[in-house]
């Protein structure tokens, strides 16, 4: 053969070459229509009734008679409405004629290709019970508001018991001067039951959340529970006896706990409690003086001289825990909380509405004081501490809310406890929120992230995340869940999971960005899926090309990408994924549904994961990745693919 018809020759077949790949992609592209995604997806859960079912095809498609047909989880077939199309030709819709209730459904579909071939399969999906709020307003971090009402409690007990005391020694110098005067109840013995009522219900709340009644005591909050509880307790006992004055020291061991517990302990140790604890004895030393007094005007309401006295003696008691209730709370907002962040946060917010308060109560005093100094302007005092009480237990309120709410810039919170048994790892996309799920026996994990912004090398700033939750099962009435943090964006809270299908419905929020609600599927219990998993990729690469189709966001809260197409060799697409060695840090193997094997992959330290579903051949065949900011859905067709 001549040499110079060997380059011709050569490029011939390059050219047939080439021609014959190109016939092979056509060829996936154009065997059986293939359905590519549906919403809601394949073997999801979502947490509100859709309103419609939709199937995308990879070719426009004619709908069978009837082309989607809907069961719920016991077999009951549920009336749809007409099927349409969209698209040009490729996405078919249906509407359910009722709204759905909260289960498992199956959606059988058929339709017809442009090579006249009937094509038929079926998946599942989930509804979950809708939550009661949106997840906690994208302003701050969660606040917990049972907490909160339980502690207000112990505050205004505290208060009423110890504040009391203090002002008894003004009304008892009165009865001294004029014993004719009524002899008013000692309220030791009723605020500190009080108190105890709310330390009761905080012990109670604290042990439901730990999951387990007898260990509830073994932390800082137990034993710092238990602290407050000897010490109301102690407080009744002495009381009872009649040495009422004796009763302080057990009280001082409440207010000594609280420090313990505080926030500005946690981010300054030793002295942050005892600022804390300074600042509550001040505040409600202020707050039970005055209930004392209220009580002290309206039995000597008669003898003006005595009122009189008792006012003065409690003003001058007042100016004085003002001014340290003052000068302790400003030292306290500037340990917790930057003042950048004053206005921005929940704990920020908070704490300016309590100042206000503070400020109030104090010019209430003020014109109390003014009034004592003209006889004739004596009966406005009844009109001015009875507003004054108010502020003040108000400000016990807000007090309440602020020690029950996580403020920024503080230590971090202990992380969740090791996973028992094998770990279930999940991911969704809320809005612009990642949500990354790790489910183990009798606990759930769950770390809330969103996309960075400024300089990647600088130091990442503060985010405020909020979290609700409950887990519905088949045959259950569900739960919420009993979430706590465990670190920056972290959330932990006990969990049951029931054999067969769990849904997990999770209200996410993070300050600054789009927030929103998801269901994620969690079937249970699951099992090692690693040896899947390298057989999976194996099989894949060995596929030589396939075409994938691909559908990526970075926002939920927006309508659906259209998926592309990308027709790649097998062994360049599993370079880019995170499992490429056919390897993965917790790998899961799902219950079977229908005998399709699906893995689900985690990579905690990426904040990733990945949920596979794998044909008959073993191959890849559905993806669905998330990661701190990104939503990929994939469906991967091989080059004898023949449809379905």
């Amino acid at each position: 053969m001549p040499t110079r018809a060997r380059p011709l020759i050569r490029g011939l077949l390059l050219l047939l070459a080439l021609v014959a790949a190109a016939a092979v992609g056509a060829g996936v592209a154009g065997a059986h229509p293939t359905l590519l995604f549906t919403d809601p997806g394949s073997d999801t859960a979502v947490s509100a009734p859709p309103q419609s079912i939709t199937l995308l095809f990879n070719e426009p498609v004619t709908p069978g008679a009837p082309a989607i047909v809907l069961h719920d989880g016991a077999g009951y077939e549920i009336p749809m409405g007409v099927a349409e199309t969209a698209r040009d030709g490729r996405a078919i819709t249906a509407r359910p004629a009722a709204t759905l209730a909260p289960g498992t459904y199956t959606v059988r579909w058929q339709v017809t290709g442009a090579d006249g071939d009937l094509v038929e399969q079926d998946f599942r999906f989930a509804v979950g019970l809708a939550l009661t709020g949106d997840g906690g307003a994208a302003g701050g971090r969660s606040t917990s508001w049972t907490d909160a009402a339980l502690r207000w409690l112990l505050f205004l007990g505290l208060a009423v018991a110890l504040g009391g005391l203090v002002a008894e020694r003004v009304t008892t110098t009165a009865r001294k001067e004029n014993p004719s005067l009524p002899v008013l109840r000692s309220a030791v013995v009723p605020g500190a039951l009080i108190g105890l009522v709310g330390v009761l219900g905080l012990a109670a709340a604290l042990a439901a959340s730990a999951g387990e009644v007898s260990v509830w005591w073994q932390g800082r909050s137990g034993l710092v529970l238990l602290t407050e509880a000897a010490g109301l307790a102690g407080a009744i006992g002495v009381a009872a006896t009649g040495r009422r004055g004796w009763a302080a020291a057990p009280l001082l061991l409440v207010v000594a706990a609280e420090g313990l517990r505080s926030h500005a302990n946690v981010a300054a140790p030793g002295w942050g409690g005892l600022l804390t604890a300074v600042h509550l004895a001040a505040a409600a030393i202020w707050v039970g003086a005055l209930v004392h007094t209220v009580r002290a005007v309206r039995a000597w309401w008669g003898e003006r001289p005595a009122v009189r006295w008792v006012l003065a003696g409690y003003t001058r008691l007042a100016v004085g825990t003002f001014l340290v209730v003052v000068a302790t709370s400003t030292v306290s907002a500037l340990l917790l909380i930057p003042l950048s962040a004053l206005l921005s946060t929940t704990y920020g917010q908070v704490l300016v509405v309590k100042l206000v308060l503070v400020a109030a109560a104090a010019g209430l005093a003020l014109a109390g004081r003014r009034s004592l100094r003209s006889p004739e302007r004596t009966a406005l005092i009844r009109r001015t501490i009875r507003a004054e009480s108010i502020v003040l237990i108000a400000v016990l309120a807000v007090s309440a809310a602020l020690v029950s709410t996580t403020p920024a810039g503080t230590a971090p919170q202990p992380g969740p406890p090791a996973p028992a048994g094998p770990v279930l790892p999940l991911g969704a996309l809320a809005g612009q929120v990642g949500v990354s799920v790790a489910a183990s026996d009798g606990q759930l994990v769950v770390r809330l992230s969103t996309p960075r912004r400024g300089d990647y090398y600088a130091p990442e700033p503060d985010q405020d995340f909020s979290l609700t939750g409950r887990i519905d099962a088949t045959g259950t009435d569900g739960a919420a869940l009993s979430l706590r943090g465990c670190g920056p964006g972290c959330f932990v809270a006990p969990a049951t999971w029931r054999g067969g299908d769990n849904v997990l419905t999770l209200g996410a929020a993070a300050q600054g960005w789009q927030g929103g609600t998801v269901s994620l599927l969690a079937p249970w219990p699951t099992g090692p899926g690693g040896d899947d998993l390298a057989r999976a990729v194996a099989a894949t690469r060995a596929a030589g090309d396939l075409t994938v189709y691909e559908a990526v966001t970075s926002d939920t809260s927006g309508p659906a990408p259209e998926p592309q197409q990308l027709d790649l060799p097998a062994d360049f697409f599993l370079a880019q994924e995170p499992y490429a060695d056919g390897t993965a840090p917790i790998a899961a193997r799902l219950p079977h549904q229908g005998g399709a094997v699906r893995l689900a992959l985690g990579y905690p330290a990426a904040g990733m994961n990945v949920l596979l579903t794998l044909d008959d051949a073993g191959r890849i065949s559905e993806e669905t990745l998330t990661d701190t900011k990104h939503l990929v859905t994939r469906r991967f067709l091989y080059p004898e693919h023949g449809g379905g």
